[in-house]
């Protein structure tokens, strides 16, 4: 008997020995969630989760708290991916759209289409903050159309591009914003031919969308 204890010994001992190197690897990929507490792998996450669900709450909670709206529920197929997805999202401005979306769905029912939450869940910082910017760019002109041609007389718009070319792709990726041209006859401009002009459109949907990332009013 003791040598079957002293052999479940050694593989036990062989196998701890094993995932030391996958535990500092878990320390460096995980970070905080990795180390919580000293608790295994498995109970970390949910730690880790759980920490960020209450975070979430709290941030719902504090949105609603700044309207006299009533409370109303929120459908489960809503409630619980948002939930789910919020929970493994450690950048706090990103969780604050996901605290946002049930705030607005819960004081205002309707208001948060099912499709938001897939596309939240796509959306870099970056890319988030990018379409707040061009949002507010179109508020502030009224308009729903960014003319790649005003970039050259534009600096900031033409900034913001620059510098979030792939998130740009990533909006369009989602219907975010959409790409449409037309030929512009010249005619003040005799013997020129017609010039193309392109550009990015917001659509009420994407309008939609950065409303309801942000608290309710």
């Amino acid at each position: 008997m003791a040598d079957e204890e002293n052999a479940a010994l050694i593989i036990k001992t062989g196998v701890e020995q094993l995932f030391v190197p996958l535990h500092q690897l878990l320390d460096k990929l995980l970070g905080p969630a990795a180390t919580e507490v000293g608790l295994g792998l498995g109970d970390s996450v949910k730690v880790w989760r759980f920490k960020r669900q209450v975070r979430l709450l709290q941030e719902v909670k504090r949105l609603v708290e700044q309207t006299d709206k009533e409370i109303r529920p929120i459908a489960t197929r809503l409630f619980f991916p948002a939930l789910d997805a919020a929970s493994v999202e450690d950048d706090d401005e990103m969780q604050t759209r996901w605290a946002a979306l049930l705030a607005n769905e819960a004081t205002s029912v309707g208001s948060v289409h099912p499709s938001f939450i897939d596309i939240l869940k796509q959306l870099t910082p970056v890319d988030a903050r990018l379409l707040d910017d061009l949002c507010d760019w179109c508020e502030q002109k009224k308009t729903r159309k960014l003319i790649l041609g005003n970039f050259l007389t534009n600096p900031e718009l033409r900034k913001l591009f620059d510098a979030n070319g792939e998130s740009l792709d990533n909006l369009v990726r989602l219907g975010l914003l959409q790409t449409d041209y037309e030929m512009r006859e010249q005619p003040y401009e005799l013997g020129r031919p017609a010039q193309l002009e392109s550009w990015y459109e917001v659509s009420d949907f994407t309008v939609r969308f950065v409303q309801a990332c942000h608290g309710p009013k």
